[in-house]
């Protein structure tokens, strides 16, 4: 996934939000035109962490030969998404081959298997992904892999940040105490395992040094490269509504910043034109006897049956209110 389509994806998410005009600081303005010098160039823009408040619709250049101008201010989403898209990505057939005193930057890859039929990406998916490269080169992940469980054809898609000791040991998502607890949520929504699918967004565990049992949350870079991956199977699994485990998980689909978990939660996102709905890790139930957030929780869960038109009885609705 390049700069330009990450920015794009934020932008999305602005629109899909309500915001219909933006606006750009003189910071955010002389990033843009270095990469927009960049695309001229042919060398893909750096990535500068988070992606930035988005700048607005260009003016159009004065010559060919110039740069194009920064932006006004206050212009639509749609507009400033269509720039970059043409501006940093290689819709710019006319850009030059990149002179050779230049550096090109890291571009993150994008895993498509192929396939004629989803049966067929499926097949690709699960033999191409435990060794692709892109992942396994950034030396930070351990060598495990950890694949996705549950039914392909689900109307519930949960989703969690990476894999544990005891999912590595057991090589399936969501396994020990924290599975425990998804287990427990599933049951009580009426559903099992196989009736719902459950990944990681980061499908190998983190690595530290001198690893035993401990564990770490991805990185920035380890999600960036595992984005791609989340995408192709919400668009094979399609369904109704994807369920965001924990703040990493939501901060990896909504691209929304290190925002904390109640931000999110607040938020109408969605990831591949799927809502989104963001809720505790299970492991946070280990954590906690506060009712309240447990209720909090379980209010979630039945608004995911809703979305999905499952049955809710008078006891799951009555569930954690006072007797």
């Amino acid at each position: 996934m390049t700069t330009a389509e990450l920015v794009v994806n934020y932008l999305h998410t602005l629109q899909e939000r309500g915001m219909e005009k933006l606006t750009i600081d003189d910071s955010a303005r002389g990033i843009l035109r270095e990469w927009m010098l960049a695309a001229r160039r042919g060398v893909r823009a750096p990535i500068q962490g988070a992606p930035l408040p988005p700048p607005p619709t260009p003016a159009a250049a004065a010559s060919t030969d110039a740069a194009p101008a920064p932006p006004e201010q206050n212009t639509s989403a749609t507009e400033i998404a269509n720039y970059l898209r043409a501006a940093v990505t290689d819709e710019n057939h006319n850009a030059p081959v990149a002179e050779e005193n230049d550096s090109p930057c890291e571009e993150i890859p994008f895993f498509r298997p192929g396939g004629n039929s989803a049966e067929e990406v499926w097949s690709n998916f699960d033999r191409l992904l435990p060794t692709w490269a892109p992942l396994r080169n950034l030396g930070t992940l351990r060598s495990t892999y950890i694949p996705p469980a549950g039914s392909r054809t689900a109307d519930i898609m949960f989703v969690g940040d990476a894999p544990t000791y005891p999912d590595e040991t057991e090589r399936r998502p969501f396994a020990g105490a924290a599975g425990e607890k998804l287990d427990g949520m599933l049951k009580a929504m009426g559903l099992s395992r196989e009736q719902v699918y459950i990944t990681h967004f980061v499908k190998f565990r983190p690595g530290m040094p001198r690893q035993t049992t401990n564990n770490r949350p991805p990185n920035e870079r380890e999600i960036l490269f595992s984005g791609s991956i989340v995408d192709l199977e919400a668009r094979l699994v399609q369904p109704k509504v994807i369920v965001a485990l924990g703040v990493i998980a939501a901060r990896g689909l909504l691209r929304m910043g290190d925002l904390p978990l109640a931000a999110y939660q607040q938020q109408q996102g969605q990831f591949c034109g799927i809502p989104v709905v963001v809720t505790h890790h299970p492991s946070y139930l280990l954590r906690t006897n506060d009712i309240s957030e447990r209720r909090r929780l379980w209010e979630e869960m039945l608004r995911v049956m809703e979305m999905c038109g499952l049955p809710i009885s008078d006891k799951q609705r009555g569930y954690f209110l006072k007797k």
